[in-house]
């Protein structure tokens, strides 16, 4: 999407920290023979250079915001380790031009096939670059699962496009695209997939103009006002299946960020609490040790409170999004079997119509009810027996395509299966181990206040009961 320059961008570069503040211009590739070297001099240092295009190129700070968390990564590095494919997307930075601005990725992909003679390939590209894929995939292969691209701008929720949290989240998603299509066995070989993972900036784009295709096909919803005549059972549940696990994991989401949208105002009380009792403590002698204890114990739980909320993702309503992308696919299947559903009534109607003509009982001459001149047996007959073998060649052709596109499907299916198995144990389990974290450190904080409060307790029925020394 092409936007106008920030007129804030002055401001925006201050502080690296909230905004990437890289400012390049095209070419937007690493050769491979430099990919190694560019990958450790992106967080060395910061060179201005004036482009001819008049851009001002920066390297962003890679140790800041580019990568992955650790954890992340090393999930990453271990799935990747046993493919022969192995893709990654990381390094954002911002280009200022004349007519837009806009971020550009880093993906660097490692493989082992022959096809990919150089091994290894380092690019940068842009969001529409990655839109431009997918569509690409859903033209050319319908019947197979494509996965979703991540939002344009409704990603976070008001958030600044530009902002550090906005980037992290669009590139994490974007290398969670690609890796599974790096992990498809049949999307992975596509051509326009090799081209979009190793062309050079002006190869891509003339490669790009030349493979866009202007005819789009056929659109499921032209026949939304068909239905199937014999739907396939294993599809319809299936289907029934996405729509009641897409609004689990929506009701999930909705209550998610009801309970972090509390956890703020909890967040907001305890801040407010902590001072409060540090000033009693110090108007209190008596009972300083066990106000502080307590003023100690909600700063901690603060911090916690405050860990938790920035560690809250949003994993249940991406995975809705996934869940949407393979009920997109059962819908081009279902346009697929209607389009064939429709041709071969067709094809029935014809047929029917040329043993009517031939039926020696229909063959003699009878007014139509029309004044101009109908057509005559014969001719109809000719004209039949051409358009006859035409459609049924259209038959056997949609035929032969709607059996692959349900072996290409059911496949899918099963692989969806496994992977969705794995994804939601791992986003489950994540969930799990942040609130046990959480309330881990809550409760050890307490524990601790706790035992101050009782120590402080003893010290005073020890000074109470002591027998004073008289003279």
């Amino acid at each position: 999407m092409m936007t106008p320059i920030d007129p804030d961008l002055a401001d925006d570069q201050v502080n690296g920290q909230q905004s990437i503040e890289a400012e390049v211009h095209s070419p937007m590739l690493t050769p491979p023979s430099q990919a190694k070297s560019s990958a450790s001099d992106d967080g060395l240092s910061i060179n201005n250079s004036t482009s001819v295009e008049g851009s001002v190129v920066a390297s962003p700070s890679i140790e800041s915001f580019s990568t992955f968390p650790e954890q992340e990564e090393e999930i990453f590095d271990a799935i990747a380790d046993h493919r022969d494919l192995q893709v990654k997307v990381d390094c954002p930075q911002k280009h200022v031009e004349t007519l837009e601005t806009f971020i550009t990725f880093r993906i660097t992909t490692k493989s082992t096939r022959s096809d990919l003679k150089d091994g290894e390939y380092v690019v940068r590209r842009r969001y529409n670059d990655f839109a431009w894929i997918r569509q690409k995939l859903v033209e050319t292969y319908p019947a197979h699962i494509i996965p979703p691209m991540p939002g344009k701008h409704t990603l976070l929720a008001q958030l600044d496009r530009y902002s550090k949290e906005f980037i992290l989240a669009r590139m994490r998603l974007l290398h969670i695209f690609l890796n599974r299509i790096a992990s498809h066995p049949i999307l992975s070989c596509d051509k326009d997939v090799c081209a979009f993972l190793t062309a050079q900036p002006t190869e891509f784009m003339v490669y790009k103009k030349s493979h866009t295709n202007t005819n789009k096909g056929m659109d499921p919803r032209s026949l939304t006002a068909a239905t199937m005549k014999n739907p396939i059972a294993e599809f319809e549940h299936f289907k029934d299946y996405c729509i009641g696990l897409s609004d689990k994991l929506s009701a999930v989401d909705k209550i998610s960020r009801r309970i972090n949208k509390e956890r703020h105002e909890c967040l907001a009380e305890l801040n407010q609490l902590h001072p409060i009792f540090t000033m009693w403590a110090s108007s209190e002698p008596e009972l300083s040790k066990t106000l502080e204890a307590i003023a100690k114990a909600l700063h901690s739980n603060a911090n916690a409170h405050k860990i938790l909320i920035d560690s809250v993702s949003n994993e249940e309503k991406e995975y809705v999004t996934y869940v949407e992308a393979v009920k997109d696919a059962l819908n081009r299947r279902d346009a697929m079997q209607i389009e064939y559903e429709l041709s071969s009534e067709e094809l029935n109607k014809r047929t029917v119509e040329k043993q009517e003509v031939e039926d020696p009982r229909n063959s003699n001459n009878r007014w139509d009810g029309s004044f101009w001149k109908s057509e005559s047996s014969g001719e109809k007959l000719s004209r039949l027996s051409l358009a006859i073998p035409r459609i049924l060649k259209v038959v056997e052709v949609l035929h032969d395509r709607i059996e692959c596109a349900n072996e290409n499907l059911r496949c899918d299916i099963q692989r969806w299966n496994a992977e969705k198995q794995a994804d939601l144990k791992n986003m489950l389990i994540a969930m799990a181990d942040k609130q046990i974290e959480h309330y881990e450190q809550t409760m050890q904080s307490w524990e601790e206040a706790l035992a101050t409060i009782k120590e402080t307790s003893n010290e005073s029925d020890t000074a109470v009961n002591s027998p004073r020394v008289t003279a």
